[in-house]
């Protein structure tokens, strides 16, 4: 009786959410990468339309670079990017890199383009310090699923929808997937003004 009351509370939730605005860059701040669950996720993402999901880890380890190749997404690090075979939903795994290391990285970049003479200090603006950063497009919605602040996408997440979850990343269900789309819609999303 409890799995048919659950089933029937699942469909009411996606056909609610199916009908409502849905976040186009999702991130979600884990303790740790379990690729099952990210291949599930990503499935989940690709069902409402989603186009890119950020998954954000403290460290970073080798086995990402497998994980990125069988799964099609890229994995990035302190050392460099590892790209996987590209598929319908952009699936980045950011790993070991804090927002405050993406943000120096940026200015280091810039700094050297003006030392070089390429660039004049007056011609940084936003948008160019934009096309420095790792991640370029800004998540909607962050879930945090797991015991982490999140220290990810400083720059790109000012504006996101927050969502904080009692649950870790491995033990994330669907119905807390849905959850945290409801919550979204229900929010009125006003940029900073």
């Amino acid at each position: 009786m409890l799995d048919f009351i659950r089933a029937v509370y699942t469909r009411r939730l996606e056909s609610k959410i199916a009908k409502g605005k849905m976040p186009q860059h999702v991130m979600i701040v884990a303790d740790e990468i379990d690729e099952e669950k990210l291949k599930s996720f990503a499935g989940w993402c690709e069902q409402f339309g989603i186009e890119e999901i950020t998954v954000c880890v403290h460290e970073y380890t080798p086995e990402f670079k497998k994980i990125a190749e069988r799964l099609g997404c890229r994995v990035i690090h302190r050392d460099g990017i590892v790209e996987g075979k590209k598929c319908r939903v952009t699936v980045n795994i950011i790993a070991g890199i804090g927002g405050r290391y993406e943000i120096v990285e940026a200015v280091k970049k810039l700094a050297k383009l003006v030392e070089e003479g390429k660039l004049r200090p007056g011609e940084v603006d936003e948008e160019l310090f934009e096309a420095h950063l790792r991640i370029k497009s800004p998540p909607d919605l962050i879930i945090r699923a797991g015991t982490q602040i999140p220290d990810f996408l400083i720059w790109q997440s000012i504006y996101s929808e927050l969502q904080f979850l009692d649950t870790d990343w491995k033990s994330f269900r669907y119905i807390d997937f849905l959850r945290c789309l409801r919550d979204y819609q229900r929010r009125e999303r006003r940029y900073g003004r």
